[in-house]
């Protein structure tokens, strides 16, 4: 018997035993709405959780609907608001007065405590461009350790533009081990297959579950990304189609508009390329291997 308690909306708390026992794990979907991927595997394991079909060993597993109005919608965040995904580093108590706060400025209010007293985090995203799963880890040394046991292709162990604004930047603050993870594309029906094997694979190296991995683990490809390419202008294209983690030779033409052309200096990674941003935001990140 597994048991359950919402304690706020879109969240819940699952354990075989009561009171609730350490460690607290978190696993969240849907911080963006349009990312449904993970918010699927979430409810595929809890279903399974709850059915007996799976049985957790020990801890108290929290399963967390990132952004629920988002998801409602299949946007990315609420019509008019926030990515919820760069709210972290809280500055938006002081700069802003509160009658001017989206929802996801109160959702990330509501999320705070909860996620303070977690001793373990895990993210599900999807991202624009077809991409092979990869991690992100927010640099405290136990998730280091995990993401090369969950059955990523590839693990960034740096990130510093967005490191003080995003969730597992935040986690590392608290010294709380996070990893954020890109199982795949948002329209790729296995995005969300991919994402419950990775959780479960999570799980199991956090021990609360017993059981055959799923799938590879133990061969990521350690990465960091050393370069930002926002959109120059309205006109900026890719060269040519890029898909998440394609490799890039020395020389090669990133993109281009009517005045600019990009070429990369080094042999490097595309990582999440997305033409369809915002001038001035971020259209594809370069990585390198460490």
């Amino acid at each position: 018997m597994v048991f359950v308690e919402e304690i706020a909306n879109g969240v819940s708390k699952l354990s075989e035993a009561r009171p609730w026992r350490r460690p607290y794990i978190g696993i969240c979907g849907a911080l963006h709405g349009n990312e449904s991927a993970g918010y699927t595997a979430l409810q595929e394991l809890g279903e399974r959780l709850k059915q007996g079909d799976l049985t957790l060993e020990q801890g108290t597993l929290f399963l967390i609907q990132g952004n629920p109005e988002a998801t409602a919608h299949g946007l990315r965040c609420t019509a008019d608001g926030y990515d919820l995904n760069r709210l972290w580093d809280f500055a938006y108590i002081d700069r802003l007065q509160k009658e001017a706060w989206g929802y996801e400025h109160h959702r990330a209010r509501e999320l705070k405590p909860i996620l303070e007293g977690l001793d373990l985090f895990l993210d599900l995203h999807s991202a624009s461009a077809p991409t092979p799963a990869f991690a992100v880890t927010n640099g405290v040394p136990a998730a280091e350790e995990i993401a090369e046991r969950i059955g990523v292709s590839f693990v960034i162990r740096s990130w510093s533009d967005l490191a003080d604004k995003v969730i597992i930047g935040f986690l590392a603050t608290k010294g709380v081990p996070s990893l954020s993870v890109e199982c795949g594309a948002h329209d790729d029906p296995q995005t969300a297959v991919e994402a419950y094997r990775i959780a479960t694979n999570f799980l199991r190296a956090a021990e609360l579950l017993r059981g055959d991995w799923e799938g590879k683990h133990n061969d990521a490809r350690s990465v960091q990304v050393v370069e930002t390419i926002s959109k120059p202008s309205p006109e900026f294209r890719f060269a040519t189609p890029l898909s998440g983690f394609q490799r890039l030779e020395p020389g090669t033409i990133l993109g281009r508009d009517r005045v600019t052309e990009i070429r990369v200096s080094e042999g490097c990674y595309a990582v999440l390329p997305n033409g369809d941003v915002e001038v001035g935001e971020d259209v594809v990140y370069l990585a390198v291997d460490v």
